[in-house]
Formats: structure tokens, C-alpha cells, sequence
């Protein structure tokens, strides 16, 4: 039961930091910005079968929980690196590897799900969106492990905050716009449709919009977990190996 020691830690900060402006703006505002501005500029003109608000709303729903499993995530592991040394206090602690980087990965998974589901409370709220299918809640689970992973190697790798704005600016945003969550990627030029398709935020995509286990859904879920699977195993690897 290590990891809940480290899972703990990481909610304990969490909850002290959301009172702060920045915290929220940074989690929660660009999601919700987006959601209202494409829905009520874009959403009459859409042309997308059933409906623009709820295609939209669901993207929101996979941007959010992307952000806030990577970039939280990510943050926490290089500001306690670099800036207060907490993470070399987790090395030389009797936890072991596996531990750290599975409560540091839960702590993210559990950021993306908050974060996405109060982003869909609104949605459903505001714009009557409907609610996640099966496929689609194992899809927020499973991407906001597989961003969680991420972000926990990335935040290892990173050796200063411009390596970090290098990641987000280079692979996060990217996805964002061309992953399917403002328009389907069957839009984008057929040689980036091919790229974008096996993103995990396109996959995630995917099964948030799926009905039910189709072919498609199972395939997207199990390429999803893979991806996830080997990102946890890169990142305790990684912790293994962790040296100043």
C-alpha cells in the first residue's frame, strides 16, 4: 500500500491548490471557453449527424481530462524535482518504483476524471448534452491513464520548465485541435487523418462517442490500454534509474 501514500500526498496538494485562480483557470476555463464559444458560434452551421453540441461537448470532456492527467501530472513531478527536492524525498523512502509512479499515475487519473466530469456536468447542464456511454467511460479512465503516464515520464525526462512548455506545445496542443475533438478528423487531409487517427486523444475520442462495444470501440480500448500499460512501464523504468 505505498502508492496510497504518494496517491495521498498528491490529492492533499491538489485540494490546497484549488482555491487558487491560476489552478482553476489552467484546468478548467480553456475547456469550458471552448465549450461555449464553438457551441453557440459554430454549432447552428455544424453539419455533423446528431447534433454539433453533444460532439463537442464529449471533446471537451477528452481535452480536459487530457490536460489535467498530463499537464498536472507533469508539473507536480518536475516542480518537486526542480523547486522543493519532495521527489528525491520519495527516492530514498523505503517506497519502491512501481509505488511512486502508480500513486503519482492515480493522482492523475484522478484529476482527469474530476476535471472532465465537472467540464460534462456543465455541458449536460447548459446544453443538455447526453451522458457517456459504457465505452465512453472506459475511455476517461483508461486516457487519463495513459496521460497520466505520460505526464509522470515527462515530467522525469524534463530537465527544466522550457523542456516541459517544448512537450506541451509540440504534442498536447497538436492534439487538441486535430484529434477530433472540435471537428471529425475524416475533415483533415488524408495523410494527417492517417497520424491523427492513432493519437490517444483521437481513440479516446472515439470511445467517448462510441454507443456501444463495436469493433472500433474494443480495438480503440485495447490500443489505449497498451499505450497506457507501456507508458507505466517507461515510467518506473525510469524512477529505477533516476539519478541527479
Amino acid at each position: 500500500m505505498g502508492w496510497y501514500m504518494v496517491y495521498y500526498r498528491e490529492m492533499f496538494l491538489m485540494r490546497k491548490k484549488i482555491g487558487n485562480l491560476g489552478y482553476v483557470f489552467s484546468t478548467l476555463l480553456y475547456p469550458l471557453l471552448y465549450l461555449f464559444a464553438f457551441s453557440w458560434g459554430f454549432g447552428p452551421t455544424a453539419g455533423i449527424p446528431g447534433g454539433y453540441v453533444p460532439f463537442l461537448s464529449k471533446g471537451m470532456l477528452g481535452i480536459a481530462v487530457m490536460l489535467n492527467s498530463f499537464q498536472q501530472t507533469a508539473i507536480s513531478v518536475s516542480v518537486g524535482r526542480f523547486y522543493f527536492r519532495s521527489f528525491q524525498t520519495l527516492l530514498v523512502s523505503p517506497l519502491t518504483p512501481f509505488d511512486i509512479t502508480l500513486g503519482a499515475t492515480l493522482a492523475g487519473v484522478s484529476r482527469g476524471v474530476m476535471a472532465g466530469g465537472l467540464i460534462y456536468l456543465v455541458a449536460f447542464g447548459a446544453f443538455a448534452a447526453p451522458p457517456p456511454s459504457l465505452p465512453g467511460i472506459a475511455g476517461i479512465i483508461i486516457s487519463a491513464a495513459c496521460f497520466g503516464a505520460f505526464g509522470f515520464t515527462v515530467g522525469l525526462w524534463a530537465d527544466n520548465q522550457d523542456a516541459l512548455s517544448m512537450i506541451i506545445n509540440f504534442i498536447i496542443t497538436p492534439m487538441t485541435f486535430f484529434c477530433g475533438s472540435f471537428f471529425p478528423i475524416e475533415r483533415l487531409p488524408s495523410w494527417l487523418q492517417g497520424v491523427a487517427g492513432w493519437l490517444p486523444l483521437s481513440l479516446s475520442n472515439k470511445l467517448l462517442r462510441a454507443d456501444d462495444w463495436t469493433g472500433e470501440a474494443a480495438s480503440c480500448l485495447l490500443i489505449l490500454s497498451g499505450t497506457a500499460a507501456l507508458l507505466f512501464y517507461i515510467s518506473v523504468r525510469k524512477v529505477n534509474s533516476y539519478s541527479e
